[in-house]
Formats: C-alpha cells, structure tokens, sequence
C-alpha cells in the first residue's frame, strides 16, 4: 500500500459518490421516463382517436349533404335513382348501416301515400311505429316521418315505412332538432329498428325544405353502427396494447364501444383519458380507459440500479488499481517524455548552429572562389559556383524552417490577442513587399479579440498573405479578402485570393510538410509555409482547408477557439 496516497484515496472517494449519485439519478430517470413514455403515448392516442371519429362522422354528414344536393339538383329523386346514390357511399364506407330518404307526410295524405306505395309493388305497406318488441299502425297524428328509400333495401326492409311516432323520443327529437337548425343533426345513441337490442347506432338527419318556403319536404338519413364507425377510426390510432373505449351521449346513456370497463375500475388521470367530442349538436364524452401493463420494461428501473451500482464498484477497484499499481509506470512515463523533449530541444539547437554553420562556410567560400578565380573559371564555372551557392542557401532556409516548425506553441504563453493588431503588424513587416506588388488587403469583418499565441498567429497571416502574393498568374496585382465569423464557439477565418488557385485533387495534400505542387524555378519555397499554417490552426483547437478552382482562385478557411 505504499502507493497509497491521500491524493488517490479523495479521487477514489469522490468517484464512488459520484457513481452512487448517478446510479441512483439513473433509476428514477428511468422510473420517471417510463411513465411519462406512457402517459405521453395514451394521450396522443386519445387525441389521435378523438380527431378520427370527429373525421368519419363529418365524413358521413358529408355523404347526407351531397345526396341532398343531386335531390335538389333534380327536383326530386326516384326510388331507383336514390339507390343508385346511396349504394356509391354504403359500398365505400362501412360505418353505414343504411341510407335512407325520410318525406314529410301529413295525415290527409297518409292514405293515398300508402295506397300509392302498394301499387308500386310493395304489397302490405303502411306507416308503422313500434311499442317495445312489437310494431303497430302508426296512430293519427298532423305529421309523419317514416323510413321510405332505404339503401341497402334487403338487409333493411325491416325499417321501411317506420315512423319515430310519439313513444320514439329519441328518433323524433333528432328529426325537430334537424328541422330547427336547418343545417342537421344527430340522435343520441339508440337500438335501430333492422339489428338487434344489443347493437348501437346513432342517426343524423339533413333538412330538405320546398323550393320558396320554410316547410319541410324531406330528410336524408344516415343510420351509422358505433362499432364499425370506431373500429374505422381506430385505424392507424398507435394504442398501447389494450385500451377501453366508452362514449357517455347527451342522455347520459353510456356505449362501450371497444374492450370492457368493468364498474370497479380505478379511473385517474394515469391510466385514463376523457374529453368532449361535438357531433353536430349533440356533445359526448369520449373515455379511454388504459387496461393493461404495457409499455412497462423487461429490465425493471430496480436491477437498473443494481447494474449501475456493481459497475460504479468495478469501476472504483479498476481506477484504484491504476493510480496505485501503475503510478510508477506513469511517472517513468512522464521521466521519458520529459527527457524526450530535451533530445528534442538539444536537436534544435543543433539544427540552428551546427548545421547552418557548414552552409555559411561554404556560402563564404563560393564568395571567395567568385572573387580570387571568377575571371579564370570561365562561364560553366560561374554557373556551377551559383548553382552551389543557390542550393545552400535554399538548405539554410529549409533548416530554419523545420526549426521553426519544432518551435511553434513552445516559445511563448497563451494570451489575449487581438487578430486586427496582427493583421496591422504583418503589413507594416510587409510593407516594402505589399508597395512593390500592389497588393491590397481587404478586412470585410472586424477581427476578433481571443486567447493564443501571438507570434504563431502573425506567422499564420503572414504565410497566407505571403503564399496569396507568390501564386499569381501574369501581372495580376493581388487582391486579399479577410473576413470572421461565429461559428458554435468558434471563430471561422477566410482568406480569399485572386490567385492562380488549386487543382482538387491536390487540395488535401498541400498542408503535408515539404510537399510542393511547383518547382522552385517557377514558385520558390521550401513546401513548409503550409504545415506551419495547419500546426498553428491545430495549437488553437482548429481545423484548417482550403476552397479552390484552378484559375479561380483560392479561399483559406480555418477555425480557432473563441475562449
């Protein structure tokens, strides 16, 4: 344990509080994420349903509004054209128990109206109405509305000629209320005439008045099963495995419509939904009831915890293990980098001294031999002495270079630089060269002020501006657009020249140290200047690339940290 320090055991501590923190924060995250998953998922899924059923029944209002229109259109509508209308919809839509054309009869028509309907082949015919289980002959009253075209006819027949009558409350208040508002309207939640007790329908009604007049002609009827009108609208709904799905009308008759509520259900706002849903005037409460236990995980919040809290143990031991068995190694480590910078350094130096020192030497000789032989050496010697003269020097400027490189971000501290300062001093340093060229250096953004390195940032500038000025074609006078802009934390630097530009397949490879698209002859240079540019973006956490077209052009884009 003589690794042991007190420095391991606090970093020991503080991680196993922080993992018991988070292994606990965790759990009732999850707790929480599964029941608002839920929560989340049943309300959509209401909401989704509420606006389907709102759907199909203006869907089916519809269907009523377009057969009083061809109604209207023609004046009237036989029996045969009637059918021929309502079976396009009843084929289409399958909540559509029956369509049906409902006249208004009164009661000094009443015989010659079902006289007329006999000979038309319907033997027996009479207005009836229904008491219960049984039908009878609709008694004498001023008015009657009884079912007349009926579509399908065969699967309905059982409804043709009925009339709402004084005991059917439900039927004939839909009919006056239709009548009143002169728009439509719909019954509460009934048993139809042609299906047994137990299926529930609702009626809608649409008003048809003589041409002229407020007197009522006809209604078109709708006859629409509950059943077949959710299980169309649950189509598409995303429910969660079992819902209950009721329907409260304006009588307070309560319809289950999908799965079973049963009486001693729990009803909150977790495992259920309600809201108002408006067919024509009539105003229901839509209920869904969330029945089963899905959207619960396989993997309980509580073994959660417990996985969390076994890898925050092992996480703990393993970290023990690495600051006290393996801290020599890491101190041996950092011994040899320590000494590794040294070679480093010392090799530096030596670039600097020892190897300039024989170039200028031989520099110093080719003077001499110039000055004391030149005349007797002829012209290829002369050339020869200025190739080897031309060629050390480009040595030279090539050590300094690299020693350069080695050097950037080691020789000075990060600081406040103002980018606008930079820039000014690069031009007064290249000043003589910007006055020969002609060169204009525009600033089209005011530059930031941020933390760096000061003389790494002016050779930054400097190469851009340089290499801008050195690749031109013709006598182009060279024009340099400086901008910045804010990007998520960063400062996103352009340099935009009118250049010779770069070729793309080479735009990847120009930042690689000592690579050259050129000859010296043609662009002088050592293929350094640009691997500086990317070591300095790269010391400041940025990323260098170039945007280019060959004639066109190039534009510098780099980053740096803005804090």
């Amino acid at each position: 344990m003589k690794n042991v320090t007190p420095r391991i055991i606090v970093i020991c501590s503080v991680t196993l509080l922080i993992g018991l923190t988070l292994s606990v924060g965790l759990f009732l995250s999850l707790q929480n994420s599964f029941e608002t998953k839920r929560d989340r998922l049943l309300s959509n899924s209401f909401n989704t349903l509420q606006d389907r059923i709102r759907q199909e029944v203006d869907r089916n209002f519809d269907v009523l509004y377009a057969i009083k229109a061809s109604y209207l259109a023609h004046n009237g509508m036989s029996r045969k054209e009637f059918a021929s209308y309502a079976h396009y919809y009843t084929s289409k839509i399958p909540s559509i128990q029956a369509l049906e054309w409902v006249p208004a009869i009164k009661l000094a028509q009443r015989d010659s109206f079902e006289l007329a309907t006999r000979e038309e082949g319907f033997e027996n015919f009479e207005i009836f109405t229904r008491s219960g289980d049984s039908t009878m002959r609709a008694e004498d009253r001023p008015i009657y509305y009884p079912v007349y075209y009926i579509e399908p006819f065969e699967e309905n027949k059982a409804a043709f000629g009925f009339d709402p009558g004084p005991s059917s409350s439900v039927r004939q208040n839909a009919i006056d209320q239709a009548i009143e508002s002169g728009v439509g309207a719909a019954s509460e939640v009934i048993n139809i005439v042609q299906k047994s007790s137990t299926e529930k329908a609702i009626l809608t009604f649409v008003p048809v008045y003589k041409p002229g007049s407020k007197e009522i002609d006809c209604l078109i009827e709708g006859v629409y099963l509950m059943d077949e009108l959710i299980n169309t609208a649950l189509k598409g709904v995303d429910l969660l495995s079992e819902v209950e799905i009721s329907i409260t009308d304006n009588g307070n008759r309560e319809v289950l419509l999908y799965g079973q509520i049963g009486e001693d259900r729990e009803l909150t706002a977790y495992n259920s939904r309600s809201g108002e849903l408006r067919v024509a005037d009539q105003t229901w409460e839509l209920k869904m009831v969330y029945t089963s236990n899905a959207g619960q995980p396989i993997i309980l919040p509580f073994w959660v915890l417990m996985a969390a809290l076994i890898i925050t143990g092992l996480v703990v031991k393993l970290l023990f293990d690495i600051l006290t068995d393996n801290r020599k190694a890491v101190l041996s480590y950092i011994r040899e980098l320590e000494q590794t910078n040294q070679d480093l350094e010392q090799y530096a130096y030596v670039a600097s001294h020892d190897l300039q020192e024989p170039l200028h030497s031989m520099q110093s000789l080719v003077t001499l031999i110039e000055m004391e032989f030149g005349n007797k050496l002829g012209p290829m010697g002369n050339k020869y002495l200025s190739h080897i003269n031309a060629v050390s020097k480009r040595m030279s400027n090539l050590i300094s270079n690299l020693l350069n490189y080695s050097r950037i971000g080691h020789s000075e501290e990060v600081q406040t630089v103002d980018l606008a300062a930079i820039l000014d001093k690069v031009k007064e340093d290249l000043s003589e060269l910007l006055k020969t060229t002609e060169t204009s250096i525009e600033t089209k953004t005011e530059l930031p002020v941020l933390r760096g390195f000061p003389t790494a940032l002016g050779q930054l500038f400097q190469n851009l501006i340089t290499n801008a000025i050195k690749f031109q074609s013709g006598n182009d006078k060279p024009i340099i657009q400086i901008s910045a802009e804010m990007q998520s934390g960063f400062w996103l630097m352009k340099f935009k020249d009118n250049g010779i530009g770069i070729p793309k397949e080479y735009q990847s490879q120009i930042f690689i140290i000592f690579k050259r698209l050129h000859t010296s002859s043609k662009f002088p240079g050592t293929g350094v200047g640009l691997a500086n540019c990317k070591k300095i973006v790269e010391l400041h956490h940025g990323t260098i690339w170039v945007e280019s077209e060959e004639g066109q052009g190039s534009e510098f884009c780099f980053t740096l940290m803005a804090e």
